[in-house]
């Protein structure tokens, strides 16, 4: 290490030389620390006027997090979409703030720039956030992140409140999110980079990506990304000795096994969020056994690139991103719930190392140990074709009635357009009654999440009242509308339990009282009668059970509840 650590601080000073702006911490397997960085981003902001740093709102915590904007023509307003010689770039460090490269290598880049080393682009405004996870980075241990080849003290992956921020996009439970929603609704990118660092099997490649899938993305943007942007990332980072391969998304075996599949990043990521207002995103995954120096500089190096990108394609991105953008606004269909198409099957060169079994000193097992005496070039399988497991058709609007403010504020935070109801109004309108649902039994990121969900679409006079949303679907967020609004969407706000309580029921009987006026109702409603017949011979083994044959005549009675389990977002068709 200290051998590998004095050469790149050699060829550091030869390509840059010393400045008294540059940190270069990271050379020494260390990274700074939040006060210096934040201060280093002050002094930033003080001595170009081609940067500006500004403050969002506060972590759980109660920290700011910051964003400094660097652009050459010195313009820090809100960038013009209809302006296509221009793009813009947001790159995201320290929501895992264990995950550290884009930290230190955010910051070195920046300070080249203001120093003149690196040129500022002249097409592209670079959105950094310096540290998005605070206060995970201001939980500064030594012993976090196991297994990870340093740097020697970094931060930790839980916020405040012990949320992992990268499933926080769409239930927006942290503070971090809605200060996400202000920075990214504003600055409106075209691409966005979220820095981290990967784990599970080890290979000889330092950086790793993601990019969101091409079915997925879809549209004009999705072909741009994968067929032009994509190519020319990886070929360039070839050329700087940085070869790249897709994001290894295996664990506890060699990927050379059985091949590996595509990760897909859901809207409950950051790259799956942005990736539903039509921004091409991507994920930096470097490989946490390699040396810190060596992370930092390949992350480094992969922005560099993609700036390059950006400045010289700034009218095809900001095209077809538009293009995009106006067909949302018009779609009719929308896809969600993706899944890796195991049936095709791409072929990938991998770079590994022999994976083998050894008896191991802890316990009667063998374990699994990475060769590095006995590298190995080979092509494998990879999967990385997805379809979607759901498919919903928009209505002309949806109906939010204005009781549930937990769904109503995270819409607007996420700038969706609507209208209020100025008059109670009864309507004719469609509904769904969840038929079917499932809750984990374990807590994930605060939430026994619903799945396994089944619905009934159904059509009834519901009286909307005054002050209810009217939520049109002809915008440009027509994506992030469905997906939070529809039932049966992986991410949506019925799966993050927002509308549970509509799973219990409210109302009940006594049976001792019920009892005769199940019997009045059987002979007054005929309709009734044949229904409870039916259902008797379908479960005589019920009929004995005097609570199974008064519920089922309750349940059909006009004393049940018409709100029990009936999803109170209305679609207008």
């Amino acid at each position: 290490m200290k051998k590998l650590t004095s050469f790149l601080l050699v060829i550091f000073i030869y390509q840059y030389g010393f400045s008294q702006n540059y940190t270069h911490a990271y050379l020494e397997n260390k990274t700074l620390n939040y006060d210096r960085l934040i201060n280093e981003y002050k002094k930033l902001d003080a001595q170009s006027d081609q940067m500006k740093l500004f403050e969002y709102r506060e972590t759980d915590g109660g920290f700011p997090i910051h964003l400094l904007v660097i652009n050459k023509k010195k313009n820090f307003a809100k960038p013009d979409l209809k302006q296509n010689t221009h793009t813009v770039i947001m790159i995201m460090n320290g929501i895992h703030p264990g995950e550290s490269e884009g930290i230190d290598a955010s910051l070195l880049l920046a300070q080249e720039m203001a120093g003149g080393k690196t040129p500022i682009p002249d097409n592209v405004s670079i959105c950094i956030v310096p540290v998005y996870n605070v206060d995970g980075m201001l939980n500064r241990k030594k012993y976090t992140r196991a297994n990870q080849n340093g740097p020697e003290e970094k931060g930790f992956r839980g916020t405040a409140c012990n949320y992992d921020l990268n499933r926080d996009f769409i239930k927006a439970d942290a503070k971090n999110t809605f200060a996400f929603y202000q920075m990214y609704h504003y600055w409106n990118p075209d691409v966005f980079l979220d820095n981290h660092t990967s784990n599970g099997a080890d290979y000889q490649y330092t950086m790793t990506l993601i990019c969101t899938q091409q079915q997925k993305l879809g549209g004009e943007t999705a072909d741009l990304l994968h067929n032009k942007m994509k190519p020319f990332l990886y070929s360039n980072m070839l050329q700087k000795n940085w070869e790249m391969v897709p994001y290894v998304n295996i664990y506890g075996k060699s990927p050379d096994e059985a091949g590996y599949e595509e990760f897909i990043e859901s809207p409950k990521f950051s790259t799956g969020y942005t990736a539903l207002f039509g921004t091409l995103s991507f994920v930096a995954e470097t490989h946490m056994l390699k040396p810190y120096p060596k992370r930092v500089t390949a992350t480094y190096e992969l922005m560099k690139t993609m700036i390059e990108y950006c400045n010289t394609n700034a009218n095809i991105i900001r095209t077809a991103r538009n293009a995009d953008l106006e067909h949302y606004k018009n779609m009719k269909v929308y896809q969600s719930n993706y899944e890796v198409e195991k049936t095709q099957v791409s072929k990938l060169q991998f770079k590994g190392y022999e994976a083998e079994k050894i008896k191991s000193k802890l316990g009667n097992y063998e374990r699994t140990y990475y060769n590095r005496e006995k590298p190995y070039t080979k092509e494998i399988n990879y999967c990385n074709f997805c379809k979607p497991a759901l498919e919903v058709h928009l209505p002309k609007a949806y109906i939010v009635p204005q009781c549930w403010q937990k769904v109503i504020e995270r819409l607007k935070a996420n700038n969706i357009q609507f209208k209020r109801f100025e008059h109670d109004t009864l309507m004719d309108l469609n509904y769904y009654t969840i038929t079917k649902c499932e809750s984990s039994n374990r807590a994930y990121e605060g939430h026994h999440v619903n799945n396994k969900i089944e619905v009934e679409k159904r059509v009834a006079k519901i009286k909307i009242l005054k002050g209810d949303y009217l939520i049109y679907a002809n915008q440009t967020a027509n994506r992030y509308i469905a997906e939070v609004l529809e039932p049966q969407t992986e991410d949506g706000f019925f799966s993050w339990n927002f509308f549970d309580p509509i799973l219990d029921r409210k109302e009940g009987f006594s049976d001792y009282a019920f009892e005769d006026d199940a019997a009045k109702m059987l002979e007054e409603n005929p309709v009734l009668k044949q229904q409870f017949e039916v259902w008797k011979l379908a479960n005589p083994e019920k009929t004995s059970n005097n609570h199974e044959v008064l519920n089922f005549i309750f349940t059909h009675s006009p004393y049940f509840e018409v709100e029990y389990r009936r999803y109170p977002v209305y679609r207008m068709e």
